[in-house]
């Protein structure tokens, strides 16, 4: 990358379709539920929408299945694009194919999800980034990142033009709209590094209405989203820095569950695993069925933003580097880079363990290439 402030267009043609290989192969089964065969996909993609939405209000229904493993998962947002391969592989029927009877919770503004975690509330949080989940450990509480939906973070820290702020640097002194999870994780390391102040954050609701009203102000996005919405606004493109390329290593979007889970019910964890990877890859090649549930949960979620979503974690590899197969890997050098330097900034303990943040079992069970 050629330096750390960028801009984005969406892509002329919203109906472009990132290349992608097919994920092949039956999951490995834990219980014998019955399961529906999909069926083809013969349909034009308004007629599969409107299908497949009646399909995803439907599939909200409590599961009458009694051989089913029932596991809540909370997402870390409103339903979008991001959570695409979980919610295609709900559709697709694959966590039921092997054994779990999967509810996935909608997230926003001010929730916590790790917090929810450990109050028993949901079995399964998504965790933006890997300092989330050793903050849990540290807390002293037993909870492993099982597999990642991003090789890096998709944050980004959006900026107006002509505000002065070229560099990271020049942010400080400016209203920084940063939500609640945010601001345990990648705050400390941006004050650390940059010298910024707790003085400057303000609230931030999901929206960009209060961000644009204050040229002043920089405001928290993903690279998969914010930047289309603000063009589709203003016709202008987004100026932002990418958090990822500031320093902040860490992959993005964990699958996390308790310890207990996992001693108890680790067939549950590892269709939990299977199931999610499948999804991703599947979401990549035909992503209408999740996009249905998708746009059913959340109606501002248009199938515009939605490929421009798809498109930017292909482009941006955020998804996998060089092969779909990646998808949900997680390296030890990757931790240790992320735990590396949040010790470096006095942001965790010098001899606090990162490998009991993370399980690549069920990982290497599903086959997924590190």
């Amino acid at each position: 990358m050629a330096g750390l402030g960028r801009s984005a267009k969406a892509p002329g043609d919203a109906g472009d379709r990132p290349p992608a290989a097919p994920a092949d192969g039956p999951l490995p089964p834990i219980r014998k539920p019955g399961f529906q065969q999909e069926k083809g996909k013969a349909l034009s993609f308004l007629t599969q929408l409107s299908t497949l939405a009646a399909a995803a209000v439907l599939g909200a229904a409590p599961a009458i299945a009694q051989d089913l493993v029932p596991l809540t998962f909370q997402m870390s947002w409103k339903a979008q694009a991001e959570h695409g391969g979980y919610h295609q592989a709900l559709a697709r029927g694959y966590y039921e194919d092997c054994g779990v009877d999967l509810t996935i919770r909608d997230g926003g503004p001010g929730m916590d999800t790790a917090q929810l975690l450990t109050t028993g509330a949901v079995d399964i949080a998504l965790v933006s980034q890997n300092d989330g989940v050793m903050r849990l450990n540290e807390a002293g509480f037993g909870a492993k990142a099982v597999m990642s939906s991003f090789k890096k973070i998709p944050q980004i820290l959006m900026y107006h033009e002509g505000e002065g702020i070229e560099t990271p640097e020049d942010m400080a002194g400016h209203p920084m709209l940063l939500s609640q999870s945010n601001r345990v994780t990648i705050w400390p390391f941006m004050k650390a590094k940059y010298g910024l102040s707790d003085d400057d954050l303000r609230a931030y609701n999901g929206q960009i209405a209060v961000w644009m009203s204050n040229p002043d102000a920089i405001q928290q996005g993903y690279v998969s989203s914010e930047p289309y919405r603000y063009e589709q606004q203003t016709g202008e493109a987004a100026r932002y820095f990418l958090i990822a390329d500031m320093g902040y290593v860490s992959l993005g979007g964990l699958v996390v569950v308790p310890d207990t889970l996992i001693e108890a019910q680790p067939e549950a964890v590892q269709c939990l695993v299977s199931a999610s990877v499948k999804g991703w890859q599947d979401f990549i090649e035909d992503p209408a069925p999740a996009m249905a549930s998708i746009s059913a949960r959340d109606p501002n979620q248009t199938e515009g933003q939605m490929r421009f979503a798809l498109e930017k974690m292909v482009s941006e590899h955020l998804l996998y580097e060089a092969d779909p197969s990646e998808i949900g890997q997680m390296s030890p050098e990757a931790w240790k880079a992320h735990a590396d330097m949040l010790k470096s900034q006095g942001l965790l303990a010098g001899d606090f363990d990162e490998t009991t943040s993370y399980t690549l079992e069920f990982l290497d069970a599903s086959g997924t290439q590190g």
